[in-house]
C-alpha cells in the first residue's frame, strides 16, 4: 500500500515512515501540484497533506482524491486549519480528516493507523472476508 504525504520539507515524511503500520510505502510530493498530478496518474492509497501557509484549493484536491476508485481519505495537517469547514471542504468532497501540527506522536500515529485501516477497507471488495494483515 502507497502513503502520498504532501509537504514541502522532508520533516514529515521522516515521521510518517516511522509511524505507520508495516506494508505501507510512503512517497513524497513537494507541493500542491506535485500532489495533484501523483493522484491523477497513479494514486495512491491514502493522503496526508501538511497544510502550507497559503491558501491553494484544497477543496479541488480533496474532491479529485474522492473521485477515484476507491476514493482516497486524506489526513491534513495544520497548524493554522482546525477542521473541514475552516478549509472549505464539505462532508460531500470525502474523508478528510484534521491535525493540529504539531501533534503528539501518539495521536499522529493513531490518525495514521485510522487513515490506512479506511484505505485499506475501500479497496476491499464489498463481502471479501478480512486477511491476516489487517487483523
Amino acid at each position: 500500500m502507497r502513503l502520498l504525504v504532501v509537504d514541502e520539507n522532508r520533516v514529515l515524511p521522516w515521521v510518517v515512515e516511522r509511524l505507520v503500520p508495516p506494508g505501507v510505502r510512503v512517497e513524497i510530493a513537494r507541493g500542491y501540484e506535485a500532489a495533484a498530478r501523483v493522484i491523477r496518474t497513479d494514486p495512491p492509497a491514502a493522503v496526508v497533506v501538511s497544510l502550507p501557509p497559503a491558501w491553494l484549493p484544497w477543496r479541488d484536491f480533496q474532491k479529485l482524491c474522492a473521485s477515484r476508485q476507491p476514493p482516497i481519505p486524506v489526513l491534513y495537517e495544520s497548524c493554522l486549519i482546525g477542521n473541514a469547514a475552516e478549509l472549505g471542504l464539505d462532508p460531500a468532497d470525502g474523508y478528510a480528516e484534521f491535525l493540529e501540527k504539531p501533534a503528539p506522536r501518539a495521536r499522529l500515529q493513531a490518525a495514521l493507523h485510522a487513515l490506512v485501516a479506511r484505505a485499506r477497507a475501500a479497496a476491499k471488495p464489498v463481502g471479501s472476508a478480512p486477511q491476516p494483515a489487517d487483523l
